[in-house]
């Protein structure tokens, strides 16, 4: 049941990812301040969620690597929107941020506790 809140949540902070850096792009600033908000409160539910079921298996080196990969998500996600809000984001910082994510993803569906796309 964790594993349904914690990609539910991690689902959601991709959204709104979305919707605020469109929000962001369009100087829209006082809803996206408000949304960009909402996606901190999500980013303490899912490293919460994560915690939780890091607590479910035995610690092993593919689950913490993907909990430091998530977290390094988090700092990227929250490095870019403080540089979109200013202005001056460097071009190449989404394309890193995209390719973390990805990984992150990936590595967190290939888990034990994900889905299987091996076998």
């Amino acid at each position: 049941m964790i594993v349904h809140y914690h990609l539910g949540a991690i689902t959601l902070i991709i959204f709104l990812c979305i919707i605020v850096n469109h929000l962001y792009t369009r100087q829209k600033n006082r809803t996206a301040v408000i949304l960009h908000q909402v996606l901190r409160l999500l980013y303490l539910f899912a490293a919460l969620t994560g915690l939780m079921l890091l607590g479910i298996l035995p610690v092993y080196l593919g689950g913490l690597f993907k909990a430091f990969l998530g977290l390094g998500s988090i700092g990227l996600i929250e490095i870019y929107f403080i540089h979109k809000l200013k202005n001056d984001a460097p071009k190449y910082l989404h394309v890193i941020l995209i390719v973390i994510l990805l990984i992150t993803v990936i590595m967190g569906l290939m888990l034990p506790q994900g889905i299987s796309i091996l076998s």
